[in-house]
């Protein structure tokens, strides 16, 4: 599975890559909506599983009546479902509303996935997806903070040899705001989009997976 998740965020990035060259879907600012990340995502997910049976559900019912995912996706193949939640990280406070999503994902009741009719799983995934602008300071500090500072990708740190500019180093990992949900054994993923599409010279996204049963 850890295959299929890496082959995954490889055709989102491929998603955006053809779209980026084409068009600046934006007016007057640089960000895009994390709708379009989820939708994307979720669409590159199901086509990797291979399975014609797959289902997929954005703003997909919680535990709670008030709450919803990002989006949910079930596959009869492989037995397994995807938790998914994506934010934009454009301030602080989106860090710790992002923080917060993951926690409420470890929630351990799931009678509520029978009333929809999910039974046969053996496996639950979390997928964060995000993004992040190499602008600011703080900014140029995410992608340590997303996925710690030895764990960059190289094709990451390229952004530092093209732009003469540099990546900022962090006190605290998201690894260390969810340690007690074990996020440190969550893979994480980046890729700097900045490197093939000139009109988003500073782009950067993000995932993270973890198998959590």
């Amino acid at each position: 599975m850890n295959d299929l998740i890496l082959t995954s965020f490889e055709e989102m990035v491929s998603t955006y890559k053809e779209t980026l060259k084409n068009i600046y879907p934006a007016r007057g600012s640089t960000g895009f909506t994390e709708a379009n990340q989820v939708h994307i995502y979720t669409n590159s997910l199901v086509n990797t599983l291979g399975d014609t049976d797959a289902v997929s559900w954005l703003e997909f019912p919680w535990e709670s009546k008030k709450q919803h995912i990002d989006s949910l996706v079930y596959s009869p193949k492989h037995q397994a479902i995807f938790y998914i939640e994506a934010k934009r990280i454009y301030s602080a406070k989106k860090k710790v509303e992002m923080i917060n999503d993951i926690k409420r994902l470890y929630h351990s009741n799931r009678v509520f996935l029978q009333e929809h009719g999910i039974t046969q799983y053996n496996s639950e995934y979390i997928i964060a997806l995000s993004d992040v602008w190499l602008e600011k300071k703080w900014q140029k500090a995410i992608p340590a903070w997303w996925c710690t500072a030895d764990r960059i990708p190289e094709q990451v740190k390229l952004w530092e040899q093209q732009t003469g500019k540099s990546l900022m180093p962090t006190d605290i990992t998201i690894h260390d705001e969810l340690i007690t949900m074990d996020w440190d054994q969550s893979r994480p993923f980046a890729y700097w989009l900045g490197e093939t599409c000139n009109n988003v010279k500073n782009y950067c996204l993000l995932m993270a997976s973890l198998k959590i049963s």
